[in-house]
């Protein structure tokens, strides 16, 4: 199980700190779409410098401007990045074929799916090779709504899913024993952390187990 670090900042330089203090624990990076906002794509070098070896994930949420999005995320040499499962077909098509001819991935975000059923099996069928369920307690939806939307998604498409919110030191052990996630996306448990460097490592621990 991967851990996904989600830089859900709005200060370049504290991500950068955290990418330095935690990067090697972690599998993949992400710049998280607020601070994609503040700081723009030259972040991803920067980050790369700092950990080279680290994939990095942008959570571009691409919806709109399907070329042009998935073309930035050619020219920064994105290896993942997601789009909104709700965009159209048509987008989703293209933003496809971009990210296959600069051997990229994307990741398609749940969020405000309502039958997600029918949209994932739709998503794989359009060519999809990775789905996230991703709940945000911020907007008001429920953490445990997603072990079903997982679960089902999971047995529908077959394909490696990710799991993104309200993931902690408490939550991952049930979630890797019931869900067993191809990718765990974890931000505010390591930011907020008052000693972010121990937490990672039990999270580590946690999901190498």
């Amino acid at each position: 199980m991967k851990i996904q670090l989600a830089l859900d900042l709005l200060d370049e330089e504290q991500a950068l700190n955290m990418v330095k203090m935690v990067g090697d624990n972690v599998d993949i990076i992400e710049v998280g779409t607020s601070l994609l906002k503040l700081a723009g794509v030259q972040l991803i070098e920067k980050i790369r410098s700092i950990t080279p070896n680290k994939p990095i994930f942008i959570d571009m949420k691409i919806i709109d401007g399907p070329e042009r999005e998935a073309t930035l995320m050619a020219n920064v040499k994105a290896d993942y990045y997601s789009m909104l499962a709700v965009a159209t077909d048509t987008a989703i098509t293209k933003v496809l074929n971009i990210a296959q001819k600069h051997h990229a991935q994307v990741v398609f975000d749940m969020q405000s799916v309502t039958n997600y059923q029918e949209r994932s099996l739709q998503l794989k069928n359009l060519g999809a090779q990775m789905i996230c369920v991703h709940k945000n307690c911020d907007c008001g939806d429920s953490f445990n709504e997603a072990f079903n939307e997982f679960i089902d998604i999971k047995a529908i498409t077959q394909l490696p899913v990710a799991l993104a919110g309200g993931i902690n030191l408490i939550t991952l052990p049930e979630i890797k024993k019931q869900l067993k996630p191809e990718v765990v996306i974890i931000g505010g448990t390591i930011l907020k952390a008052e000693d972010p460097i121990a937490t990672t490592k039990a999270l580590r621990i946690i999901a190498d187990s």
